[in-house]
């Protein structure tokens, strides 16, 4: 995601320009004295707050939601119906409001979550689409599509004022809340969390990140916020009805923003709105109602040369261009030098496998699993001893991942049962859970989180057992350390080269602190020289008190590493040994290694 740290950034001009900007941007709520300006203004504020609200779903965890229109207008219709039919003031109505839009998100989000990609979004626009219908129908509770008109008396308790400058004001003091929800959410364990699961939810939940909750914890915070702008809306425009607050272009709306802007990025919304609000306003007055539809033809040609030109919105055109030259200002004082905490010895407090018995920390009987008519794994039994490094291998096909992908609780297993540390984990779902009981793993195809720094890569499994981002920082450089990767500790993980990336991918799961490791094909794609650099690294770790199970296609490295290997072939155990046994065993050579390797082995 590549944050950057506000102290390493103190004292520089650039660090300032958003602090001025706001600053300015509330003198502008009491010097705009103009009717027409003053309500761009209110508008400008508005959908900055609202957006950023959409942000937090759309932006910081990646799923893509249509239908937050749902919750803009439960916010709306619940605080305008309590103030007409009960008189109780909006403002408690948009607590209430809030509170029903949570526990609606709350109530779409679980079958919804098991979406991904457009369906997410189809799902999203359809529970927009299935609140308009009802508010439509319930005619004698919403006045269906007449709307409701709120009447004129104003009064604070009322959330009525006769000066927009008043709407101005709240309005912004509602984005200055957002932007510190925002701030605070992307600078915190969630943060990093949900930055890594909008890169790749599967990685995200090997690493022991409960992918579900953090998504859930951001939908109820942006629902209860999208909410009280649907109350805000209420009130400052006295009417509403379901065709405007459950639309569909108004949820387009609050993404466009996001995405124009930048997503998951705080100024992101607010720079979409400082674009898009002004120009729907003067288009409106210039084409007026005959020519009104032309404005969205306006709006899409912007989002394609956004998403042509600028993919990562206008805030990193911003960043490449305006803040260098910021940085050229002469500074009032010169920065302190900010650096992080210096790196301790790399280590891995476990006990050496010589200073303590070796017994079995892991156990698989009996395993099955079935994709269809094929029996990917048939009756798979093994041990795996703490402190060991027990190889896995055999021809493609023959189960190897299938294996890994049950242990692991991304797949489910058809029979037999998974034992680590003498308790029964196959039923754990899903992946994390698994994560959390100390099974860390590493993917055939590495998987780092692209859109993230090396070290942040690395703190993703670092926030499993320190909670607080300065000790993960310490941890991760540490880990970085032990691979070997300090130096890249603030590339972007996509810069680096497939070694290079398979070692940032297996300090993650070191960060974990996991007692057994599951690689699979930790050294596919390595030349030589990286290859015995890895086995030397994986043997340091080993006899450290790590317990890897190791899946390898490299058979010379493969033979050096492992205290054990077992050979899989149509998903059966045909061998199990020593390196040297499985090397001369008959069956091995006809199944799997060949005539070639005997040769090539012989001394």
């Amino acid at each position: 995601m590549g944050r950057e740290n506000l102290l390493a950034r103190f004292g520089q001009p650039s660090a300032y320009v958003p602090l001025i900007l706001l600053v300015m941007l509330g003198l502008s709520t009491v010097f705009i004295r103009h009717p027409f300006y003053l309500n761009i203004l209110v508008l400008i504020l508005f959908y900055a707050a609202a957006s950023s609200a959409w942000n937090l779903v759309g932006g910081c965890a990646g799923q893509l939601s249509l239908g937050h229109a749902a919750f803009f207008g439960i916010g709306a219709y619940t605080s305008t119906l309590l103030y007409l039919n009960f008189s109780i003031s909006p403002w408690l109505g948009l607590l209430i409001g809030g509170a029903l839009a949570i526990a609606f998100a709350i109530g779409i989000s679980y079958p919804c979550f098991r979406l991904r990609g457009p369906f997410f979004a189809l799902s999203t626009i359809a529970f927009a689409e299935v609140m308009r219908i009802l508010s439509l129908h319930f005619r004698e509770v919403t006045k269906g599509g007449v709307g409701l008109m709120i009447p004129f008396k104003p009064g604070l308790a009322n959330f009525l004022f006769r000066d927009k400058a008043t709407y101005a004001f709240i309005a912004y003091c509602f984005l200055l809340i957002m932007i510190g929800i925002s701030f605070l959410i992307e600078r915190s364990r969630a943060g990093y969390y949900l930055a890594a699961l909008r890169d790749d939810e599967d990685a995200a939940e090997a690493t022991g990140v409960n992918t579900s909750s953090y998504k859930l914890l951001v939908m109820m915070i942006s629902a209860f916020f999208t909410a009280a702008a649907g109350t805000f809306y209420a009130q400052y425009s006295a009417f509403i009805d379901p065709d405007i607050v459950f639309s569909i272009h108004l949820s387009i709306q609050l993404a466009m923003l996001s995405i124009i802007g930048g997503m998951g990025t705080i100024v992101g919304p607010i720079l979409g709105s400082f674009l898009l609000t002004p120009l729907d306003a003067f288009l409106r007055g210039w084409l007026g109602g005959l020519y009104a539809g032309l404005g969205f033809l306006v709006y899409g040609f912007i989002l394609i040369l956004v998403v042509i030109y600028l993919p990562a919105g206008i805030i990193k055109w911003l960043r490449q261009s305006l803040f260098p030259l910021m940085e050229k200002l002469p500074r009032v004082q010169p920065p302190e030098k900010f650096s992080l905490p210096a790196p301790k010895p790399a280590s891995i407090s476990r006990l050496s496998v010589q200073e303590k018995e070796a017994f079995p920390l892991f156990e698989v009987l009996d395993l099955s699993k079935s994709f269809g008519g094929l029996k990917a794994v048939r009756g798979v039994s093994f041990q795996v001893r703490e402190g060991e490094i027990l190889g896995l291998i055999g021809p493609n096909g023959a189960g190897k991942t299938t294996i890994f992908n049950l242990i692991s609780g991304f797949l489910e297993a058809d029979g037999g049962s998974i034992r680590f540390q003498g308790k029964d984990i196959t039923r754990l779902r899903p992946p994390h859970c698994v994560a959390l009981k100390g099974i860390g793993s590493t993917f055939q195809l590495v998987r780092p989180f692209s859109h993230m720094t090396v070290m942040e890569n690395v703190m993703i499994g670092g926030f499993r057992s320190l909670p607080h981002v300065a000790a993960v920082q310490e941890k991760a450089i540490q880990m970085l350390e032990v691979v070997g990767l300090s130096r890249y500790r603030d590339y972007m993980s996509s810069s680096l080269p497939i070694g290079d990336r398979k070692r940032l991918e297996l300090a993650r799961a070191l960060a974990t602190d996991s007692k057994l490791l599951l690689l699979d094909e930790v050294m596919g794609g390595l030349n030589p020289r990286e290859a015995a650099e890895m086995i030397q690294l994986l043997q340091t770790i080993a006899q450290r008190g790590v317990t890897l199970l190791v899946i390898e296609h490299v058979m010379r490295a493969i033979m050096a590493l492992s205290h054990r290997i077992l050979v899989l072939h149509y998903g059966q155990i045909i061998a199990e040994g020593r390196p040297e046994e499985i090397g001369r065993n008959p069956k091995v050579i006809e199944a799997y290694l060949g005539e070639e390797y005997l040769h090539v082995a012989r001394p």
